[in-house]
């Protein structure tokens, strides 16, 4: 299960996962982009296949309903990539309260409402992999430009992550998440179109370059499979080195 599957880094998780031979169910809020995208990915794929649901994540209810549809249809749920998510910039001297709810709703607490929902399934069949989104920008660095109600929300899924797996660690269920730097996706599409913020971007990247959905989209398969059996609560920057390193002109 992949969320916010529409566009950007959930449909590129989502074709690697179905490439690489899993029955991958995308949902988004948007049904028109996740059954295009589902579309192309089972077209282009042999081996997996890839279906659309519409889901609101901000909805329990609706949640609950389609987490129990998708598991009495498949009889198990392997993994849970928890990748729906807003960016609002606001100054913290002067926000509005639909701002705060609008990230709170859908970056933490749709991410909680999935994890726990999905959790129930993989706690009764002891085993999953769940993969939360965190980011650079509030999960692993403070980077200030108005972005700290959404650094808010993402420091919060670094905390999830960490106490979901010490929670069903027992039950051989791993939580994971990634935290991305600066990727091409339709959420950085005003950054790449100003070239002096999108230079200054690149001279904190010590890779020299943004990343690519599917630069993303490889970490999750790699957590998501037997090759990561024994990785659990890490959150993983893909960031080409903004994170934990500098590196100084000559």
């Amino acid at each position: 299960m992949v969320t916010g599957a529409g566009q950007g880094l959930g449909a590129a998780i989502a074709e690697i996962m179905a490439l690489h031979g899993a029955h991958t169910v995308l949902l988004d809020i948007d049904f028109d982009a996740v059954s295009t995208v589902a579309a192309q990915i089972a077209t282009a794929s042999s081996t997996g296949a890839a279906e659309a649901v519409q889901c609101d994540v901000t909805d329990r209810l609706q949640v609950q309903q389609v987490v129990e549809e998708i598991h009495t249809r498949h009889g198990k749920i392997d993994v849970l990539v928890n990748n729906a998510g807003i960016h609002r910039r606001v100054d913290p001297v002067d926000w509005e309260q639909t701002d705060l709810d609008a990230l709170l709703s859908v970056n933490l607490l749709g991410s909680f409402y999935m994890a726990t929902t999905v959790g129930r399934v993989m706690v009764e069949q002891r085993a999953g992999s769940i993969i939360n989104m965190s980011a650079l920008g509030g999960g692993l660095a403070g980077l200030g430009r108005s972005g700290s109600m959404y650094g808010m929300t993402k420091g919060g899924i670094v905390s999830l992550t960490r106490d979901l797996a010490a929670e069903w660690g027992k039950y051989s269920i791993r939580v994971n998440a990634l935290a991305p730097g600066w990727i091409r996706t339709p959420m950085t599409n005003a950054l790449q179109q100003n070239p002096e913020r999108a230079a200054k971007v690149l001279d904190r990247v010590p890779l020299g370059r943004w990343g690519e959905p599917q630069d993303v989209a490889g970490a999750a398969l790699f957590l998501a499979s037997d090759a990561a059996r024994y990785i659990t609560g890490h959150t993983i920057p893909i960031d080409g080195g903004a994170a934990n390193v500098i590196a100084l002109s000559e």
